[in-house]
């Protein structure tokens, strides 16, 4: 395997499943927790991950197919592109259909009742002039305005504000936008946001 890389919650390798190009996501074990229940932890949080995708794909989101999961690790297909981050970069003049799509896509998350926990350019590939969702590993279901409004604002702050404006165009697709940009003017308001992430 080809290592792709390592994070603070996980190890992303790069293999050939069923001849399949796949991506492994290895949860690391913590030296922190007690080892039974940084296991039970590991593998609670891959088998949400998978269930994560499985709907997500079932809401009509583009995002990877789960091959496999065992214990803590979880096979996904290998999703061939570039991220959004690396997109806007180019200043690409498809840009605004990319961002449109990735607000598509986060509607339809919401709608189904699932929050990503960390939407980003980072986490979004434009792969066949399409925007895909990858990471899951921070998601959660959930239709709390807050956590809802939290994704927007990961979003937001990855983008210019010309950018946004596109994007918005697309999540506001989402039947609940009205209260969740409510929600997030509300946190913004604060001028602090804290954002739940669940230890892997």
């Amino acid at each position: 395997m080809a290592l792709v890389a390592r994070g603070a919650e996980a190890v992303l390798s790069r293999k050939k499943f069923l001849g399949f190009d796949a991506v492994v996501k290895d949860r690391v074990p913590k030296a922190y927790r007690e080892k039974e229940l940084d296991l039970r932890l590991r593998k609670t949080r891959t088998r949400i991950e998978a269930r994560l995708l499985h709907e997500a794909k079932n809401a009509g989101v583009l995002c990877p197919v789960v091959y496999s999961v065992s214990g803590s690790e979880l096979v996904v297909s290998f999703v061939e592109g570039e991220s959004l981050r690396s997109e806007l970069s180019r200043k690409a003049k498809e840009a605004p259909s990319f961002l449109r799509g990735a607000g598509k896509s986060l509607a339809k998350l919401h709608s189904a009742g699932i929050v990503h926990g960390d939407f980003t350019t980072a986490n979004v590939i434009v792969s066949g002039k399409k925007a895909w969702v990858i990471d899951f590993g921070l998601g959660g279901f959930s239709k709390e305005l807050e956590e809802r409004a939290i994704d927007v604002l990961l979003m937001k702050r990855s983008l210019k504000p010309a950018e946004f404006r596109h994007f918005l165009d697309g999540y506001r697709s989402f039947p609940g936008s009205a209260k969740v940009l409510g929600k997030l003017k509300e946190i913004e308001s604060r001028g602090r946001y804290v954002v739940n992430r669940m230890a892997g």
